[in-house]
C-alpha cells in the first residue's frame, strides 16, 4: 500500500495569527473524539485511511511574516488522501484556511489546499525537503487489525498447555479459524522483500549513478554543446556525406573527451571552494544559545506523553546564501539514499521509532520546517539521534540559523546535546491539533504484529513454530544464542552432582522399528539443558554411533553429511597411526569396540540404586527389541576432589562455552570459547557456523527438526528445504584407559633417587617421587601449576619458607623482570590463569613436554603472539570423564570422555600433533610421558634447568587403551525425529 505523504502550506497575515491558533487550538491534541471518529474511518477496502495529520498556524522566524501548515500521511494517492480527509474534517480546515491570506470567498476548500500542497525534494528546482516513512506499505487497516490479532493470540498462548510448538501453533489457528472477524488473517498479508545488506561496490555504484543523475546533468550542456560544434566544425568542409558523418563522429568524440576533463577539472575546483567557503562560515557563523520560551515549553509540555507516541514541530531558518542552499540540498539527498539504499525499510540508520517524518521549506523563504511523529518521549527521541544518528541531524540543522558550531557539515555540532536540545526545543511551536490513527501502537509494535501474522500463516516447521511464539514477549534468537533445552546437559558440565554412574554399551537390532521403539523408551529419561535443575535421580546422556544412525533409520545421503571421522570410527590403520592405536593398544586387544557400538548409554544418578534401576529400565526394553546383552562399564563414585588413578586432581583447564552458566561466572578470558567450538550449529572463534549434518525436507514429513543455514523467514516453502542434523549436538570420544598406577610410582621413585644421588636440582628444590610425578604432569598432586608453584605444591608450603604462586606477569613481560616468589595468600584451589610462554618460556618451571603444556599450550608456541591462545583454542576438548571401577587383577583406570564439534581438528589433532608427536615445542624422540607410547619413544623426559638439561630415563607404559569409540550426542530434535515410528 503506497503512503501520501501530504504537506500544505498558506500564507497568513499576522495580525489574524491569534484567531488562526484559537480556531487550531479547538480541534484539540489529542484529537476531539467526534472528529476522531470521522478520520477513523476506512475505505471500502477496509485498509486504506489516515495514519497520523497536524495543523499549525505559526509566525515565521523573520517575525514579519506567518503561516498555516496542515501535513497528514495517509494511504493511497495524495488526491484520495486528501478527498478522505475533506470528507472527514472538510468544515473544520475550510474554517482555519479561510483566514489565510490569499482564500477568496466561495472557493472549495479542496481546490485550495490541492493547489498549496507542497512537493520538497533534493533537486535543484525542488524546494528542499525530505519524505521520511517508517512503515512503508502498512495501511491503517491492516496495522489496526494485526494488533487485534496479536492481542487474541497472545491470550490464546496463555491457555495453551506446555507441548511441541508445532501442535500448539496447529491448536492456535483452529482457534483463531473459529472467530469470522480474525480467520481471514490466517491468509498471509503481501509478504515484503527480504532486506539484504546491500555490498559496498553495489551501493557506491548505485549512489555515484543517481548523484550523477540529480546534480550533474546540467554539466551534460557544455560537454554536448563543444562536442557538436567540434563535429561540426571538423566536418564542415568535407563535401561527400560518410566522410563528412565519419570525421563529425571522431570531432565530437575527441570534442566530448576534451570537455570532460574541463568539467571535471571545474567541478573539483568548485567542490574546493565550496568546501573552503563552509570551513569559513562554520568558523564565524554565530550560535544561539538562549533558553527556550518558558510559556512555550509549557504549552508543549502539556500536550506532550498523552500516549504512547508524540508529535513535534520544528520551525527554523535557513542562513543566506547559495552555499547553504547547495549543502541543505546535498544532505537531504544523502538521508534519503541512505534510507532508500542502505538502511533497512523503515530505519533511518538504527532508530526504528519514527512513524513519519518531513522537512519541508516554505516557498519563496529559507524557512525550514521539520515535523514529526514518533514513539517515546521527546527527551528519548532526541538522545536516540544524539547518540546514534548525530551526523544526519548536524548535517540538516548546521544549514540553519542559530545551530551548535558543526565542523565540515555533520560533526559536532547536535554531539553537544544539551545545547542541541536547547536549540531543538526553542525552535519548536505546541502542536495545537494532532491526530493519530493508532494511538497505543508503537512501530516496534506493528513490525512485530506484522511478523506474528507471517508467522500465523506460514510457520511450517518445529523451528519456526519456536520462533513465533517467542514474538510474544520476546524476541528472535541470535545466532549465537544457545537454546539450552535443547541440549544434552552433560555439555554443560560432568554432571558430579550425580556422583554414581555405569555405561552401557549396546547394538541395536537390524530393524528399524524395533530399535526406534527401544530409542523411545529410552528418550524420557534422557537429560537435557543445565543439569543442575535435573529432577529425576537418574539421567542418561545418549552418545549415537554411525552405525547406532543408520540402524535407526538414518538416510544414506544424510548418515555421509557426518564427520568423516565419526563415519570411520576410531579403528583401522590410519586412525590406529594417529591415535597410537598400536602394539599392546592396538584394537584387537581392547575389551570392546573393535566392533563398531551402535549407542553408549551414559547412566548417571543420585545413588546407586536409582543407576541400576534406571538401568533395569533399559535392560527389559533392550530384551524386548531383541537386543543382545550389552556390555557394561560400572564407573566408581565420583568424589571430591576429583582425582584420576595417578593420584592428581583431574579437570582443573577446562574451556567455558560462552553463553553458558559457566561462562556468566567471570570465567578466564583464555579458556572462553564460542559456542560453535563444541555444539554444532552455532558460531565458532573465528564468527562462522561450519556446515553441519544435513537430511532432505522430503524425509522430515512432520517438519521436526530446524532448518539449515540462516533463518528463512515465515514466507519461504520450506517443504523441499534442508534440514540441520546437527543443530545442538556434538560429538563424543570415549577411550577407556587402563592406568598402570604401580609402574608410574615404581618410575617416580626410581628417578627421584636416582636425581637425588646427582644432585642435579640445588636448593630449594627437593627431589621426591612427587617432585618427578609433577615435572611430568605440569601440576602437582594438588591442582597446583608448576608454572606458579615450582618447588611444592600450593596446599603444602614448606615450614620456614614463603613460597606462594609466582607472581603472574604482564603479557608479553619476560618471566625475569617477575620476582621469583613472593608472600601471598595460600589456596589449596588449583590455579589455571598461567601462560606458560609468558611466564615460564624457557621451561626451567613446566617442561615443554610436560602432559599439561602438551595437552594445552596456551601461548607456549608463540608468546607474546596476540593470536597463539586462539590458536591452542582452536584445538580445545571438554573433558567429561569418570574413574570406571576395575575388575579383579586389572589396574584401575579412566573411562577419557571428550565432546568436540570436530573430531579431526579437536581430539585427533590434539593427539597427534601435540600429545604423541615427538617434535612437539622441538623436543626429539620424546612422546606424552602419561598417554605416549612407550614401545616407540625410547628418549626419556626432558627437564630444562638452569645448569642444562636433565634427562629422566625411558619410561616403561602407564596407559593401555581397553576400549572405545566415536559418538554423537544428537540435540532434542534430532532424538524426536529418531523415535517417530518409521
Amino acid at each position: 500500500m503506497p503512503h501520501a505523504m501530504v504537506t500544505i502550506a498558506a500564507p497568513l497575515p499576522p495580525d489574524r495569527l491569534a484567531d488562526a491558533e484559537a480556531r487550531v487550538a479547538a480541534l484539540e491534541n489529542p484529537c476531539r473524539r467526534e472528529l476522531a471518529d470521522r478520520l477513523d474511518k476506512l475505505d471500502a477496502d477496509g485498509l486504506s485511511g489516515t495514519h497520523f495529520a497536524s495543523l499549525h498556524a505559526f509566525a515565521c522566524p523573520d517575525g514579519k511574516r506567518a503561516a498555516l501548515l496542515f501535513e497528514f500521511s495517509a494511504d493511497g494517492t495524495p488526491e484520495a488522501a486528501l478527498a478522505r480527509i475533506l470528507g472527514a474534517i472538510g468544515a473544520e480546515l475550510e474554517s482555519v484556511f479561510s483566514l489565510a491570506a490569499d482564500w477568496k470567498a466561495g472557493q472549495r476548500i479542496g481546490d485550495y489546499l490541492d493547489r498549496h500542497r507542497l512537493k520538497p525534494g533534493s533537486g535543484w528546482f525542488e524546494d528542499p525537503g525530505l519524505l521520511f516513512s517508517g512503515t512503508p506499505g502498512m495501511a491503517v487497516g491492516r496495522i489496526r487489525d494485526e494488533a487485534r490479532l496479536a492481542s487474541t493470540l497472545a491470550d490464546l498462548i496463555q491457555r495453551e498447555d506446555h507441548g511441541p510448538a508445532l501442535q500448539r501453533l496447529d491448536r492456535i489457528r483452529a482457534a483463531i479459524g473459529t472467530d469470522p472477524a480474525l480467520a481471514p488473517m490466517l491468509a498471509p498479508a503481501s509478504a515484503d522483500p527480504p532486506y539484504q545488506v546491500p555490498s559496498p561496490i553495489a551501493a557506491t555504484g548505485k549512489l555515484a549513478g543517481a548523484f550523477v543523475a540529480r546534480y550533474l546533468w546540467p554539466l551534460a550542456v557544455p560537454i554536448v554543446g563543444w562536442a557538436l560544434y567540434r563535429g561540426l566544425a571538423d566536418a564542415w568542409h568535407h563535401p561527400w556525406f560518410w566522410p563528412k558523418l565519419g570525421t563529425f563522429l571522431g570531432g565530437a568524440l575527441a570534442g566530448a573527451w576534451s570537455a570532460f576533463w574541463v568539467v571535471l577539472v571545474f567541478v573539483l575546483v568548485a567542490a574546493l571552494v565550496l568546501y573552503l567557503a563552509l570551513r569559513r562560515a562554520e568558523a564565524t557563523d554565530s550560535v544561539d544559545e538562549r533558553a527556550p520560551d518558558r510559556h512555550v515549553n509549557a504549552a508543549i509540555f502539556e500536550r506532550e506523553n498523552r500516549g504512547g507516541a508524540n508529535h513535534m514541530i520544528s520551525i527554523t531558518e535557513r542562513k543566506p546564501g547559495l552555499l547553504r542552499a547547495i549543502t541543505l540540498r546535498a544532505v537531504f539527498w544523502v538521508i534519503g539514499s541512505a534510507a532508500g539504499y542502505l538502511y533497512p525499510p523503515g530505519f533511518l540508520g538504527s532508530i526504528g521509532s519514527i512513524h513519519f517524518a518531513r522537512w519541508v521549506t516554505l516557498p519563496g523563504s529559507r524557512d525550514l520546517v521539520f515535523l514529526s511523529n514518533y514513539d517515546g518521549s521527546w527527551q528519548s527521541y532526541l538522545e536516540d539521534f544524539i547518540t546514534r544518528a548525530h551526523k544526519g541531524l548536524t548535517g540538516v540543522w548546521s544549514n540553519t540559523v542559530g545551530f551548535p558550531r558543526s565542523e565540515n557539515l555533520v560533526g559536532k555540532g547536535a554531539t553537544d546535546g544539551e545545547r542541541f536540545k536547547r536549540y531543538a526545543r526553542r525552535s519548536m511551536i505546541p502542536t495545537r491539533f494532532w491526530y493519530s490513527g493508532y494511538p497505543a501502537i508503537g512501530t516496534s509494535a506493528i513490525r512485530a504484529n506484522a511478523q506474528i501474522r507471517r508467522g500465523l500463516s506460514g510457520a511450517m516447521t518445529e523451528d519456526e513454530a519456536s520462533a513465533f511464539l517467542a514474538l510474544f514477549g520476546s524476541a528472535p534468537r541470535p545466532p549465537d544464542k544457545l537454546v539450552s533445552s535443547e541440549i544434552q546437559s552433560l555439555v554443560f558440565g560432568g554432571l558430579g552432582f550425580m556422583p554414581a554412574g555405569q555405561v552401557m554399551v549396546l547394538n541395536l537390532p537390524d530393524d528399524v522399528v524395533r530399535a526406534r521403539a527401544f530409542l523411545r523408551v529410552v528418550r524420557p529419561h534422557v537429560a537435557f539443558n543445565d543439569g543442575r535443575r535435573l529432577k529425576a535421580r537418574a539421567v542418561v546422556t545418549l552418545a549415537i554411533g554411525a552405525t547406532g544412525l543408520k540402524r535407526l533409520g538414518m538416510p544414506d545421503d544424510a548418515l555421509e553429511s557426518f564427520s568423516f571421522a565419526f563415519l570411520e570410527g576410531m579403528i583401522g590403520e590410519a586412525r590406529a597411526r594417529i591415535l597410537g592405536d598400536s602394539g599392546d593398544n592396538a584394537a584387537e586387544h581392547w575389551v570392546w569396540g573393535a566392533e563398531r557400538p551402535d549407542l553408549a548409554l551414559l547412566i548417571y544418578g543420585v545413588d546407586d540404586e536409582a543407576v541400576a534401576a534406571l538401568r533395569a529400565t533399559v535392560e527389559a526394553a533392550a530384551e524386548a527389541a531383541g537386543m543382545a546383552a550389552p556390555h557394561l562399564i560400572p564407573l566408581k563414585r565420583v568424589a571430591w576432589p576429583h582425582t584420576e588413578p595417578f593420584g592428581f586432581v583431574d579437570g582443573v583447564s577446562q574451556p567455558v562455552i560462552r553463553g553458558t552458566y559457566k561462562g556468566f561466572r567471570n570465567a578466564d578470558p583464555i579458556h572462553l570459547v564460542e559456542a560453535g567450538e563444541f555444539i554444532l550449529g552455532y558460531p565458532d572463534n573465528r564468527g562462522d557456523v561450519p556446515p553441519g549434518p544435513r537430511l532432505a525436507g522430503t524425509a522430515d514429513p512432520d517438519n521436526l527438526l530446524p532448518l539449515a543455514g540462516a533463518p528463512k523467514g515465515f514466507d519461504c516453502t520450506v517443504v523441499d528445504l534442508p534440514r540441520d542434523l546437527g543443530f545442538n549436538g556434538t560429538y563424543l570420544v570415549i577411550r577407556q584407559l587402563e592406568q598402570h598406577v604401580a609402574a608410574f610410582g615404581a618410575y617416580c621413585e626410581t628417578e627421584a633417587a636416582r636425581l637425588e644421588a646427582q644432585d642435579r636440582f640445588p636448593q630449594p628444590y627437593v627431589v621426591t617421587p612427587e617432585f618427578v610425578g609433577a615435572k611430568l604432569v605440569g601440576r602437582w598432586k594438588d591442582g597446583s601449576s608448576l608454572a606458579r608453584h615450582p618447588y611444592e605444591p600450593a596446599s603444602r608450603p614448606r615450614a620456614g619458607r614463603a613460597d606462594g604462586p609466582m607472581a603472574r606477569p604482564k603479557p608479553n613481560t619476560a618471566a625475569e623482570s617477575v620476582p621469583a616468589a613472593r608472600p601471598i595468600e595460600q589456596s589449596i584451589v588449583p590455579d589455571n590463569d598461567f601462560l606458560p610462554g609468558t611466564e615460564d618460556p624457557e621451561a626451567l618451571r613446566c617442561p615443554f613436554g610436560a602432559h599439561i603444556r602438551r595437552a594445552n599450550p596456551r601461548d607456549s608456541l608463540g608468546p607474546g603472539q596476540a593470536d597463539s591462545i586462539a590458536i591452542s583454542n582452536r584445538h580445545r576438548i571438554i573433558r567429561v570423564g569418570r574413574v570406571y571401577q576395575e575388575q579383579e587383577g586389572e589396574d584401575p583406570g579412566l573411562l577419557f570422555m571428550c565432546l568436540t564439534a570436530d573430531i579431526e581438528r579437536q581430539f585427533e589433532f590434539l593427539q597427534q600433533t601435540w600429545l604423541t608427536s615427538t617434535s612437539f615445542h622441538g623436543l626429539a624422540c620424546e612422546k606424552d610421558p602419561v598417554l605416549g607410547d612407550a614401545e616407540k619413544g625410547a628418549c626419556g623426559f626432558t627437564i630444562p634447568t638452569r645448569g642444562g638439561p636433565v634427562r629422566l630415563e625411558p619410561m616403561p607404559r602407564f596407559t593401555t587403551m581397553r576400549g572405545g569409540g566415536y559418538f554423537f550426542l544428537p540435540g532434542k530434535r534430532l532424538v524426536d525425529w529418531l523415535c517417530v515410528a518409521p
